[in-house]
């Protein structure tokens, strides 16, 4: 009789367990491909080490059940879950660490190695690489310090909240940065949807050349015949297209089939019906970004050079040398997402737009595209412009000041720039819960 409960338990456990793995396998996948592009990046570019990368980057649940396998001679990083559905990412230079869905059907390279390194070491930061620390009148250096010392941790360490830098620049100068443990200046971190300003920027540039223009319309041969041919280039970066869409990253999501489970990002993104009328509906989507990423590699007559320009034209220009963008499989820059970049490097990036889109007295963006791109969308309740994060009405931020508008990524990635103060800030970390009103308000308020 107790064997026979016994074997009835035994039965129901088995059961039990294969239900949950049919039940959960795809979302091994996700995991799988998570840890494996976050572990090939944070070694490669990054240059951390895996232990760090483990505990800090992968320590929570349910990514600490990935394990890792790292071949440094390859550049290669498998990861799977108690050695289920491994997936493996390859580091590509220039194009950052590419995930690769099964057999690698592109191939996809860097086309040079041609250094586009500034080497500007006797001009002052930012539009050089000289560290002159100048003490600009009219702050309060004192309450600076302290503030950003209160985003950090105790002792550099990482335990609630998780702050890995914090740069502040005033009238283009660095005013205050600080660092926590096995981080410094040199250490490229990524910006999750940062990223997305980095195609405003690119879009910027190229209706600037008069190569496109926002207006336009009717922009992929599938979207000819229904409703989604009205979608325009300016309803992309307000995200307003009416596409159907679902920024879920707890369970199989059109995002995480996109980023995780894809060749080819644009196309998983461009494949959505719609699911409102088109610019009446305001919601964010990642796979919107991917969209116009797919979008400007379309209007390059040769891939590489679609390749070359964000290194070119975006990056070498504003001396963002410690700076990489990561693309799929297919080549597409995966605009949505993957940016790592040192925070002197990010902090560059925001004076560009503190500027007006004017860097070092030339004009690299059209006039009015920094307002436009602060410029509130309806239905945004205050909080979006295009493809930049705004705080109108301190809706974003009460503490801090209305005109500040910002590149924001998950666990807590924020440039802050603030044209009323002369201000960018920047804050780095794992926590997306992290005080920023208070670093925030406490640094605008410590400049007259």
């Amino acid at each position: 009789m107790i064997k026979k409960i016994l074997l009835a338990v035994l039965l129901i456990l088995t059961v039990g367990i294969a239900v949950a793995v049919y039940i959960n396998y795809p979302k091994l996948s996700i995991i799988s491909s998570y840890a494996a592009k976050k572990m090939c990046s944070c070694t490669f570019i990054a240059e951390r080490s895996q232990a760090s990368i483990q505990n800090h980057d992968l320590g929570i649940t349910p990514l600490k059940f990935s394990s890792t396998k790292i071949d440094r001679a390859q550049k290669r990083v498998t990861s799977s879950v108690y050695g289920l559905n491994a997936k493996t990412a390859e580091y590509r230079g220039k194009l950052g660490c590419v995930l690769i869905q099964g057999e690698d059907d592109y191939n996809i390279k860097y086309p040079d190695d041609k250094d586009l390194t500034s080497n500007l070491s006797d001009i002052n930061y930012p539009y050089g690489d000289n560290m002159e620390w100048i003490n600009t009148t009219g702050i309060d250096h004192n309450q600076v310090k302290k503030t950003v010392n209160e985003a950090f941790d105790p002792d550099g360490g990482m335990t609630s909240k998780w702050t890995r830098a914090v740069v502040v620049l005033h009238k283009d100068s660095i005013i205050y940065e600080q660092y926590a443990d096995g981080y410094d200046a040199d250490t490229e971190l990524l910006g999750w949807s940062m990223t997305k300003s980095i195609i405003n920027t690119w879009v910027g540039m190229m209706v600037k050349d008069g190569v496109i223009n926002i207006d336009d319309n009717n922009l992929f041969p599938e979207w000819s015949n229904d409703e989604r041919k009205n979608i325009s280039l300016n309803n992309l970066l307000q995200m307003s297209s009416g596409l159907d869409w679902s920024e879920v990253y707890s369970e199989i999501s059109p995002a995480t089939k996109m980023l995780y489970d894809s060749e080819d990002n644009a196309q998983v993104a461009r494949a959505q019906g719609l699911e409102a009328t088109v610019g009446n509906h305001w919601e964010y989507s990642s796979g919107t970004t991917n969209i116009i990423s797919g979008y400007l590699r379309d209007q390059f007559s040769a891939h590489n050079d679609y390749l070359r320009f964000p290194y070119e034209r975006i990056f070498s220009k504003l001396n963002m040398d410690n700076t990489t963008i990561e693309c799929d499989e297919s080549g597409t820059y995966i605009g949505s997402s993957y940016c790592y970049a040192t925070p002197r490097d990010w902090a560059r990036f925001g004076t560009l737009y503190l500027n007006d889109g004017v860097w070092n007295q030339e004009r690299l963006l059209p006039e009015g595209w920094v307002d436009y791109t602060k410029s509130i969308v309806p239905d945004s309740n205050g909080k979006y412009g295009a493809h930049f994060w705004t705080n109108g009405g301190g809706a974003m931020y009460p503490e801090a000041p209305y005109d500040m508008f910002s590149c924001n990524g998950y666990e807590g990635q924020l440039v802050a720039i603030i044209p009323s103060k002369d201000l960018v800030i920047v804050r780095m970390g794992l926590n997306s819960g992290f005080d920023f009103n208070s670093l925030l308000s406490g640094i605008s308020d410590a400049v007259e």
